[in-house]
């Protein structure tokens, strides 16, 4: 009702204004007093450009609801298309906006702007899934064929199918890549490591042409044809590779049995015995073995060279590990109990008899060698062979000297009046509290010990003399008394423990003497 209003005013505003202007133009014409013709033709001019106006502005008023239909009518058809492709439902229009009407074209343009948003989403998904398909095809060899148009959107049924097929290749490419990297890694082993297969290789130019392919490559096609001839070629090298692994795992034990020998004989370090008993593939080669055998060869030479040293060190190296054995024997706790020691102990001094003997012929035998070949010195462990012998016998010295000192250390421990401590009881002692100070033991009397004391050593025994219970009585009667009328000493447990046979053989002169007078010799 105020749009009425507002329109039926302006209408009233416009007549009252041509009627004042008309009126004032009458005015303004008497003033000069005009003709009536005159006045009719301006009137006439006035009108017509009056009605000019009026017409243009109803033609551009009626061009715009003509546009208007227009547009409405296109967007309407630009929806129904694009909702059909999207799979959407009809466009429906709202209950409140009047058809053809201005807000319904506002409301299409909107509907227009997100229907593009998702379609260009679709378009893009779509393009990004034909790309991916056309690159896993060229890859596979693939003869997968596209049911609908490219160019146009897929149905969601199909964009979703599609998509499947997509990921069913995906998982086919990864599938032959491990597969032909695996055989592809398996036999240029095989080629590197065995020499019948590289010869093999070496005759078939495709067989080497596809070992020689880089499977990493944007160019190489993992097609079935390509697996399967690689999986064949395997299928005939298998059988060359286990061959040439028995044959060079059986040269490689007889030759490993040799070379351990030889460092027996010739007292190779463990450290320097640098190859395993056991053929690794992935760490030993043929080449790995001719290195084997050279080692081989050279310690033949050093060995049938030095023979009378090394069989001379190794005689000692026998009597020393039996001397070892017997002494082992005596740390068992029943051996004197049930094992007659008398076979051990003349075996341990013939023994000991024959080192000595050996050791001086290892001398002979190594100075002479070392005449005859100036440049060939032996060396076991990096030592001469006497020195090495010496090495031993001084290791074993401190060995045995460890084990006594350990076994000191132990029994000291074990008579020590000191209470062991548990962790308990020493965060007691770390920690006091003014309660557990209340609970200490009283403190111990100290001693006066700033007087001198008398001498306390008896030149007849090394032990000290208990000043709590006396070894001996001190003599009764004056120092000047005469020896004879003194008392004999009351032989106590202490005193019997104090004699010695040095003692003893000095006669009763010294046991006689008063203690004081003794303690000062």
């Amino acid at each position: 009702m105020s749009r009425r209003h507002s329109i039926v005013d302006a209408y009233s505003t416009v007549e009252t204004k041509i009627r004042d202007t008309m009126r004032e133009l009458s005015n303004l014409w008497d003033e000069v007093d005009m003709s009536e013709s005159m006045r009719l033709n301006r009137v006439d001019s006035a009108f017509t450009h009056i009605q000019l106006l009026c017409d243009d502005m109803l033609n551009g008023e009626k061009d715009m609801v003509q546009n208007l239909k227009i547009s409405i009518r296109e967007d309407m058809k630009s929806v129904e298309k694009m909702r059909n492709e999207l799979e959407m439902d009809s466009f429906q229009r709202p209950a409140d906006i009047k058809d053809g009407s201005i807000a319904l074209r506002r409301h299409l343009q909107a509907e227009v702007k997100q229907l593009e948003i998702e379609f260009q989403k679709r378009h893009e998904d779509q393009k990004n899934l034909i790309e991916k398909i056309c690159s896993l095809k060229k890859r596979l060899n693939s003869d997968f064929e596209f049911e609908y148009e490219i160019h146009a959107l897929f149905p969601i049924k199909a964009f979703q199918k599609y998509s499947d097929n997509c990921k069913e290749m995906e998982e086919l490419l990864s599938q032959r890549y491990r597969q032909i990297e695996q055989l592809q890694t398996e036999m240029r082993q095989w080629r590197s490591m065995a020499e019948n297969v590289s010869e093999y290789v070496g005759n078939d130019e495709d067989l080497r042409e596809l070992l020689d392919k880089n499977i990493d490559s944007e160019d190489f096609i993992f097609s079935e044809p390509v697996l399967d001839a690689l999986e064949a070629y395997h299928v005939d090298l298998k059988p060359l590779y286990i061959h040439w692994l028995e044959d060079i795992e059986f040269r490689w034990t007889e030759t490993h049995q040799q070379i351990e020998d030889l460092w027996e004989k010739c007292m190779v370090p463990a450290a320097e015995r640098h190859y395993s008993s056991v053929f690794e593939p992935s760490k030993n080669s043929e080449q790995i073995l001719a290195r084997m055998i050279e080692e081989c060869q050279r310690l033949e030479k050093k060995y049938a060279s030095c023979k009378t040293v090394f069989e001379l060190v190794e005689k000692w190296k026998a009597d020393w590990n039996e001397k070892l054995g017997i002494e082992e024997k005596r740390k068992q706790p029943d051996y004197y109990k049930k094992v007659n020691v008398l076979p051990d102990n003349k075996r341990e001094r013939e023994l000991l008899a024959h080192m000595p003997v050996l050791e001086r012929e290892i001398r002979a035998a190594y100075r002479k060698h070392m005449q005859e070949n100036e440049e060939d010195q032996i060396l076991i462990q990096g030592m001469e062979p006497l020195e090495y012998v010496k090495f031993v016998q001084e290791e074993h010295k401190r060995e045995l000297k460890f084990e006594l000192q350990l076994k000191k250390e132990e029994k000291t421990r074990l008579q020590s009046p000191t209470p062991s401590r548990t962790p308990r009881t020493q965060k007691r002692t770390m920690f006091r509290t003014p309660m557990s100070t209340t609970k200490m033991e009283p403190a111990a009397k100290k001693l006066n010990f700033d007087m001198d004391l008398p001498p306390c050593m008896s030149p007849a025994t090394s032990e000290m003399i208990s000043f709590i219970t006396p070894t001996r009585k001190p003599a009764a009667g004056p120092k000047t008394s005469s020896p004879k009328e003194t008392q004999s000493r009351t032989t106590t447990p202490m005193s019997k423990r104090a004699m010695t046979p040095s003692s003893m053989a000095s006669g009763g002169s010294s046991a006689k003497k008063p203690l004081s007078r003794r303690n000062f010799y």
